[in-house]
């Protein structure tokens, strides 16, 4: 170690001027685990190369209870152990993404110390004593609050967690009408065949029966199944789709084959007409707040948890360079003559050039999420609410990148059988309210009720990715720290005979373009999905059977494309 004055310690000093080390000189550095909320330098990337480096993971639960019985010898060990169990679970969730903090036993023999001196406080108010800087946070106090009542320890009677368990309750709207809420809410029989449907004409939307009782094989009314001609479900030669929550009956292949090439230009047309009317109603229609939070409610925690994830997420670092005019290092040959003229900064030494306008300033990651529009959407989301799980999807990213303009930019494209690139959020135009979230979601319902029949996965990624390649830097002439494409689909790829194969070489273009891609399947018929996931290049493909379970996957794409 060189030292400002100019002289070194060392254990073999080549000078009079040195400092020898003692041989039995050892240094012991504790250093917490680098990331949110751990705040600072990054110990081991700075210095770890210097060190003899050993992890300490936190105790197992009998160690821990161990540890904790030392602290609190006059605790009842039952009481001990319920403790704990519940700070054990809160950093598996913490470790799972589900939380920010990663609580430590630190926490766990601070409510024991407590309880050991003050036994007529109760756990309870030793607990909150620990915790109560997250009651700020009503989904995480929400969290830590079930996670305690699970291992025995009701929190329901603190008044803090009273009131923070109020005001989620009061964000919920009991069962109001939703139009974004496609999938029915009584059950629905499995799916039958329409094996006679009626004689092929022209296209036409049907009429509208206001009883909307069931009608099969017709060509009459609006809304039927397995008919012909009219906007429906499981049908032939229909304008667009419609589902009115009935039982769907599938007509074959080889009748749809029989529709006429004029017919279906006809249909076309009806259904770019009505695409249009439909989106001019949304921009001009006002939604009202209890709607919007019908649909918000459920997805409240997930978007707590993707907010905190996003927050914790560092920058991608620079690879260190020289930084010269230092008072200690390597001697700068470029200094010799500072250096006898009396200049004591002539040295150098590797590290991370910080920007000098700027010390702060962290370069934002560009996301682009590409989700799938298309007619399946529409189709299957009676089968499996795959559409509702994509809203929600979209919902969730533009809630929880709302506010980190400074360290994300993202844009939200769908892809359906009319387009691979249809655009819903531009970067660095995002929602500014509610309002205009909800005409999104609209939008896209939209786009998979009248879109026509097709498959454009392949080509929406790809177009997602050269729009990244082109150049590193936005309309703002912003360099970004990483580029991302993040499509979000259905695992339906079979049916248009597309080979996994062929979205894992796109993958893989990407990455030599400096373009993470990543693909999240929110349903699949059978095994489909699996069988996507095993076909792409290992850690680019993610399962998402609930929308619970995107902040987790996107936590994992951001942190492994930052290593």
């Amino acid at each position: 170690l060189l030292l400002a004055d100019g002289r070194r310690i060392s254990r073999n000093p080549t000078s009079e001027s040195d400092i020898r080390i003692h041989p039995d000189f050892t240094l012991f550095v504790l250093a917490n685990r680098p990331g949110f909320p751990f705040h600072g330098n990054d110990f081991f990337r700075e210095v770890g190369d210097c060190f003899d480096v050993l992890v300490v993971p936190n105790p197992d639960l009998d160690s821990e209870m161990k540890l904790l019985q030392t602290f609190g010898p006059n605790v009842d060990p039952s009481t001990i152990r319920r403790i704990a169990s519940s700070f054990d679970h809160l950093r598996s969730l913490a470790d799972h993404g589900d939380l920010s903090y990663p609580y430590s036993t630190r926490e766990a023999v601070a409510v024991v110390k407590h309880l050991n001196e003050f036994p007529e406080a109760g756990v309870i108010a030793a607990i909150h004593n620990v915790l109560d800087f997250d009651s700020f946070d009503d989904a995480t106090y929400h969290a830590i609050g079930k996670v305690f009542s699970q291992f025995g320890i009701e929190m329901s009677t603190y008044s803090s967690w009273q009131a923070a368990q109020a005001r989620l309750q009061a964000s919920a709207r009991g069962d109001g009408g939703n139009p974004l809420a496609i999938e029915y809410t009584q059950q629905r029989d499995a799916e039958g065949k329409s094996s006679t449907p009626p004689p092929l004409s022209m296209p036409k939307e049907g009429k509208w029966d206001d009883k909307n009782e069931i009608h099969v094989g017709g060509n009459t009314w609006a809304g039927g199944t397995g008919g012909s001609n009219t906007a429906g479900l499981g049908g032939r030669g229909g304008p667009y789709r419609l589902d009115r929550g009935h039982k769907v009956h599938q007509v074959s292949d080889e009748a749809k084959a029989e529709v006429t090439e004029e017919a279906q230009r006809a249909a076309r047309a009806m259904a770019e007409k009505a695409l249009a009317e439909k989106l001019d109603e949304i921009q001009m229609s006002t939604n009202d707040w209890e709607i919007f939070s019908d649909f918000l409610s459920p997805i409240e925690k997930d978007i707590a948890i993707l907010k905190n994830t996003l927050r914790s997420v560092e920058g991608k670092q620079s690879e260190k360079t020289w930084i010269r005019s230092q008072s200690q290092g390597e001697l700068d040959d470029t200094k010799l003559v500072d250096g006898v003229a009396g200049e004591r900064y002539i040295f150098k030494r590797r590290g991370i050039e910080q920007d000098a306008t700027n010390p702060l300033h962290q370069r934002p990651k560009r996301l682009r999420f590409v989700i799938d529009a298309s007619a399946s959407m529409y189709r299957f989301n009676s089968y499996d609410g795959r559409m509702n799980r994509s809203l929600e999807a979209a919902l969730l990213v533009m809630k929880s990148f709302d506010g980190m303009d400074d360290r994300f930019q993202y844009s939200i494209v769908g892809h359906s059988g009319d387009s691979p690139a249809i655009p819903f959020v531009a970067f660095g135009q995002p929602p500014s309210n509610e309002k205009e979230m909800m005409r999104i979601l609209q939008s896209v319902v939209a786009h998979t009720q009248y879109c026509q029949s097709g498959d454009y996965t392949l080509e929406a990624v790809e177009h997602a990715i050269a729009d990244f390649a082109k150049d590193n830097s936005g309309a703002d002439g912003e360099e970004y720290d990483e580029n991302i494409v993040i499509a979000i689909s259905d695992a339906n790829l079979r049916r248009y005979g597309i080979h996994p194969r062929e979205l894992g070489k796109i993958i893989e273009a990407g990455a030599d373009k400096s373009v993470k891609a990543h693909a999240i399947f929110i349903a699949s018929f059978g095994q489909e999905a699996e069988e996507i996931k095993k076909a792409l290049p290992p850690g680019r493909a993610h399962l998402a059977s609930q929308t619970s379970e995107l902040p987790r996957i996107v936590r994992s794409i951001l942190t492994s494309s930052v290593e």
